[in-house]
């Protein structure tokens, strides 16, 4: 009962603030045309956030899931378009190119026994450069585009379709995560290794399997957003690490709200508040890629602090 009343309290907290923000912007924050942008721009964090709660519940830091998203993404382009595979070969490309290479990352952290950050980078670096490689041998120009859909398959990146795939993202997210052996396995591994261990609960098994269930989401996190831009352009030097920032924000504000709602449903309402915040930095007009960046640095410290503040072990 007081964990529904404090679920009350923050709503109307939250419509409250939403209330006083629409009244001091004159009026343009709160309506449908601005509320569909906001919705639409949480889909793709969500997804990748959903993907990264499988794979760093259970310890693993990975930074290789940027790169997997642009390389993934553009498998799926290359299946769809260039092999005239249609929508067919565009969700299967990038669903299975995700959980492929999602699988080869974590493979890479447990069968050398490193770091899972230091792989992860490591990781992040090969896919990179895999993907600049072949936009380098195929794309009509440097820097362009590996491959640009056009106007044809975007059904996946139009409202109300994405709308319709953040609920049912938060409800697959929610079953596997808090109703299957998958999510409990993994949340154990996390929580602690060696009782989860003492427990039958194989340590190498679950990371595994939770790797392949994270490469689902992240999979089609690629999807959806190569549908709603038409291109994911290649990068090199880690830059692929930004595509992540506004999900890793979403994560940690997830779990700041542990006390209130299970992680994938604070996933589902984080990514909408986060793209709320920068929906009324734009109204605003800070500028993007400066200081709404500097916004965004701030607000992944700000969450990873608050998401700590209950938590009594040591941070890794």
């Amino acid at each position: 009962m007081k964990k529904y009343k404090n679920q009350i309290i923050a709503l109307a907290v939250v419509m409250g603030l939403y209330g006083i923000i629409h009244i001091c912007m004159g009026g343009r924050f709160l309506t449908m045309v601005n509320m569909k942008n906001v919705l639409s721009h949480a889909v793709f964090p969500a997804f990748v956030a959903w993907g990264m709660m499988f794979i760093f519940s259970a310890g693993v830091v990975d930074l290789s899931i940027g790169a997997n998203i642009l390389l993934s993404a553009n498998v799926g382009a290359i299946c769809g378009v260039s092999l005239g595979l249609g929508y067919g070969g565009l969700i299967l490309g990038s669903v299975v190119s995700a959980v492929v290479l999602q699988h080869i990352s974590t493979r890479c952290v447990v069968t050398l026994k490193i770091p899972s950050w230091i792989g992860g980078l490591g990781m992040a670096l090969i896919f990179e450069a895999v993907l600049s490689l072949y936009a380098t041998i195929h794309a009509e120009r440097a820097g362009s585009a590996v491959i640009n859909l056009g106007n044809s398959y975007r059904l996946f990146g139009q409202f109300p379709v994405m709308l319709a795939l953040w609920i049912a993202g938060a409800a697959a997210a929610y079953l596997l995560y808090c109703h299957t052996p998958v999510g409990i396995n993994v949340r154990a591994i996390g929580g602690d290794e060696a009782v989860a261990q003492m427990m039958g609960i194989n340590k190498k098994r679950t990371l595994m399997i939770g790797a392949v269930a994270g490469g689902v989401f992240i999979g089609l996190a690629a999807l959806i957003q190569l549908s709603y831009g038409s291109s994911m352009p290649a990068k090199s030097g880690l830059g692929s690490i930004d595509t992540i920032f506004k999900s890793l924000a979403t994560v940690l504000l997830a779990q700041s709200f542990g006390f209130l709602m299970v992680e994938p449903i604070g996933i589902l309402i984080s990514s909408f508040l986060i793209m709320s915040i920068f929906n009324i930095l734009t109204i605003l007009g800070v500028p993007s890629g400066t200081g709404q960046e500097i916004c965004l640095g701030v607000i992944v410290v700000l969450c990873g602090i608050i998401s700590q503040i209950r938590y009594k072990g040591v941070v890794k």
